[in-house]
């Protein structure tokens, strides 16, 4: 893996998804383990607004808070790394969701594992970050996981045109394309086939979404490269974009879309020293043999 060594935390900035339970009672809890460390503390707006507070929009977080403490699941992790992506913040994820496979801790080890790493007890591992450019838009848009493109409500395929650095791959029919990150490798590109990615690599994964050719399969390439998709999709039903699975956007019937790695990383605390592959097994069930009694499986 890719890491750093921790510091000691002295500022700390608090993100939580008000919307799970359990996240306001958890922040008070995370609150006054920073008052009791002596460890200055904000909070993002909405988190702050739930306990009475006031708190910074998410973009605003000051850039020199030593961590993030995230509360939430898997897609409070996606947004935070979006948030305070140019900023390089360390994150550190506490569950507070259904699965988990991107925060470090569970909501009952606050009280034991939060003062370690208040003390530099962690290490920070870097992930690959992905910029989107697409039709009419002069920004870019980030991902820590993927993007997206989709026939969205129309019946038929979209056709694409794919170059690494101008140079022609394939010309590919199908419902859509997902270019993930490592990270993103095991979310919707693996549900659609594509290969699992070790999260430290530099890479990016091109995967069709149900090509109409049993020759299209998954292809990874060095990050520093960068992808084009030319694509031509329904006049009446245009195609769409997600990035991360939250943010959706229409897009033209026909254009061009260049994706590049971003010019910064997502920085995750990592405190258990649990290796990927650890990760993989308890939380996806990879490589697992299922129990000989099938039976087992299926709910009473």
């Amino acid at each position: 893996m890719n890491f750093k060594i921790g510091k000691k935390i002295s500022r700390a900035a608090i993100l939580g998804n008000v919307k799970k339970e359990g996240v306001v009672e958890k922040t008070r809890e995370l609150i006054d383990l920073l008052d009791k460390n002596g460890v200055e503390w904000f909070l993002e707006d909405v988190t702050a607004e739930s306990l009475g507070l006031k708190g910074y929009e998410p973009e605003n977080i000051p850039k020199n808070a030593d961590i993030l403490m995230v509360l939430g699941g898997d897609g409070t992790m996606l947004r935070a790394a979006r948030v305070v992506g140019e900023k390089e913040i360390p994150i550190v994820g506490i569950n507070l969701g259904h699965l988990g496979f991107l925060t470090e801790l569970d909501a009952t080890e606050v009280e034991t594992a939060i003062p370690k790493i208040l003390d530099g007890d962690y290490s920070i591992d870097t992930r690959t970050m992905l910029c989107v450019t697409l039709p009419g838009e002069n920004g870019q848009r980030c991902a820590l996981n993927e993007f997206v493109l989709d026939r969205g409500q129309s019946p038929r395929l979209i056709h694409h045109e794919v170059f690494v650095s101008e140079q022609f791959v394939a010309l590919v029919l199908a419902d859509g394309m997902i270019v993930a990150t490592p990270t993103g490798s095991t979310a919707y590109n693996m549900a659609a086939g594509g290969a699992i990615m070790a999260p430290d690599m530099e890479a990016f994964q091109i995967t069709s979404l149900s090509a109409y050719s049993l020759a299209v399969r998954p292809v990874i390439i060095d990050a520093c490269e960068t992808i084009k998709i030319i694509y031509s999709g329904d006049k009446q039903l245009p195609p769409r974009v997600s990035i991360d699975g939250q943010l959706g956007l229409q897009l033209p019937p026909s254009g061009e879309i260049i994706i590049k790695k971003a010019a910064f990383s997502a920085h995750f605390v990592h405190y258990h020293g649990r290796s990927f592959y650890r990760v993989l097994r308890d939380k996806l069930g990879w490589a697992i043999t299922p129990p000989k009694d099938i039976k087992k499986l299926r709910p009473e």
